[in-house]
C-alpha cells in the first residue's frame, strides 16, 4: 500500500495525481538547475520534492522518465508567453512584434540549452526525450513555429504582409536566428542581455511584406 503522501505535500497540490506529479517534476529542475543533471537522482530529487524516494514511483515509471518530463515541463512553462504572439495581430509593427517575441525567446532558450546540451551527452536521457516528444504533446515555444507563422499568416489576412508571403518560411527562419543564438551564447559563456536580431527581423520582414515581382520566367522547382 504507498505510504501517504506528507502534510505539506498534500497541502501545496490537494493530493490530487498530476499535481503532485508536477510537483515531483518542478522539484528535479530545481536539482538539476543548482547541481547538475549527474546530481540528479532520485533521492535528491525526492528530499527537494519532501517526499519519501519510492513515492516517486507512483508517479513516475524511473528516473530517465522523470529527468525527461521535467525538462519538458520547464520547456512548456518558460514558453507559455509565447502562445500571447497571435493576440498582436494588427497592433504595433510586424518587424517589433517579432523582434519581441525573439527577445522573449532568447530569455527561454538561456535556461533551456544547457539542459538539453546535458541531455545530449547522456545517450539514454536523450532517447527518453525523444520518446516523450513523440507520444507527448506538440512541442511550444522555442521548439516549433507554429505560434509566429499563425501570427504571419493571421497579419497576411489583414494586408499587412505581402499577398504572396511564405508564412511558414518566415517563421522558421526567426526561430532558427534564435537557436543559433542561444547556442552560441552557451558554448561562450556568455551572460546577461543579448544583443536584439534587429538587422535579421528587418531583412525577413522586408521579405515578407514586399510582393513577388512576377517577371513572367519560368521558376526551377
Amino acid at each position: 500500500m504507498p505510504r501517504p503522501l506528507p502534510a505539506h505535500v498534500v497541502a501545496f497540490t490537494g493530493g490530487h495525481h498530476d499535481a503532485v506529479r508536477d510537483h515531483i517534476l518542478d522539484a528535479a529542475h530545481r536539482v538539476i538547475a543548482r547541481h547538475g543533471l549527474a546530481a540528479a537522482s532520485t533521492r535528491a530529487i525526492a528530499e527537494e520534492a519532501g517526499i519519501g524516494a519510492g513515492t516517486l514511483y507512483n508517479y513516475l515509471d524511473n528516473r530517465l522518465q522523470l529527468i525527461a518530463r521535467s525538462i519538458l515541463r520547464r520547456v512548456h512553462i518558460l514558453s507559455q508567453p509565447l502562445a500571447d504572439l497571435p493576440s498582436l495581430v494588427g497592433s504595433g509593427t510586424v518587424a517589433g512584434n517579432l523582434g519581441d517575441f525573439a527577445r522573449q525567446v532568447a530569455t527561454i532558450l538561456d535556461q533551456l540549452v544547457p539542459l538539453f546540451a546535458a541531455a545530449f551527452s547522456d545517450t539514454e536521457l536523450l532517447d527518453a526525450l525523444r520518446y516523450e516528444l513523440r507520444t507527448g504533446a506538440p512541442p511550444a515555444g522555442p521548439f516549433a513555429p507554429h505560434p509566429i507563422e499563425r501570427y504571419l499568416l493571421a497579419e497576411r489576412e489583414l494586408g499587412r504582409l505581402a499577398p504572396d508571403a511564405d508564412c511558414h518560411a518566415a517563421a522558421a527562419l526567426v526561430v532558427s536566428l534564435c537557436h543559433d543564438r542561444a547556442f552560441h551564447r552557451f558554448f561562450r559563456g556568455e551572460t546577461g542581455e543579448p544583443e536584439p536580431l534587429t538587422k535579421e527581423i528587418d531583412l525577413i520582414t522586408h521579405a515578407i511584406t514586399t510582393p513577388h515581382l512576377d517577371t513572367g520566367r519560368s521558376h526551377v522547382p
